[in-house]
């Protein structure tokens, strides 16, 4: 069977942008063209992203990963606990520029999402302890974490999307809002967010909108009630870390 590129994004789960990068800049992909210039993707292709997917889900850069596509019984060690401890050691050294562009290259090279779940999100654990220090050195990641999250934020806003309004709801860790926006950049979403949880929130105000609520801990019953209300009048979902 072919495949629009569109068709072949989705069936992959993988974005058109991210599927185009991997052509031109990489080589990862060879698909045909029809008469108009559009890209065809057969099941083959299919195959071929799904095992360039695996590499990278094991910590490998996309910029690595034609090579061992040609040699389909080797095994990469799981990079991810690298880069973190990377990541770290810059921060605890004070590196905050070279820190900064490792996490922009990081988000090149690999999903955004991979990169919150299997980098970001774990490093944060890494720096929480409730002492001085610890804490000092967390927020100067966090900072970082919101302005790439915001430079991915603006670049979305450049390509035709839905609107999304995206914020933490009973949430202890607002960072969580920024992260869980980052993972969502480069998914034809365009997000603007309420940075901090508000004390009392009303959707129904922006009627317009598709909300997306940050939560953490079990939905109490209460709660349940108030998020059935509001999906009466407004497209909301609930994300429960």
């Amino acid at each position: 069977m072919s495949y629009s590129i569109g068709e072949f994004a989705r069936l992959c789960g993988i974005t058109a942008t991210t599927l185009r990068a991997w052509q031109r800049r990489y080589g990862l992909l060879k698909p045909l063209r029809t008469e108009g210039g559009h890209r065809l993707y057969s099941d083959d292709d299919v195959q071929q992203a799904l095992k360039i997917l695996d590499w990278i889900k094991k910590g490998v850069p996309v910029s690595q990963v034609k090579p061992l596509l040609a040699r389909p019984g080797s095994r990469h060690a799981n990079n991810w606990l690298t880069l973190q401890q990377t990541m770290l050691q810059h921060l605890k050294e004070g590196k905050i520029e070279s820190l900064r562009q490792l996490i922009y290259n990081s988000g090149r090279e690999y999903p955004r999402g991979e990169l919150v779940r299997e980098v970001l999100r774990p490093l944060r654990g890494l720096v929480s302890a409730n002492v001085a220090a610890m804490m000092t050195l967390r927020e100067i990641l966090d900072g970082i974490i919101i302005s790439y999250t915001a430079f991915c934020l603006e670049g979305d806003k450049k390509a035709p999307g839905e609107h999304y309004l995206l914020t933490g709801w009973h949430l202890n860790d607002p960072c969580e809002i920024w992260l869980e926006a980052l993972l969502r950049t480069g998914q034809g979403q365009r997000i603007d967010i309420l940075p901090s949880p508000p004390a009392m929130l009303a959707p129904e105000i922006f009627p317009q909108r598709k909300w997306l609520l940050v939560t953490s801990g079990k939905l109490t019953a209460a709660r349940k009630k108030q998020i059935t209300q509001w999906q009466q009048v407004v497209s909301l979902d609930v994300i429960i870390l």
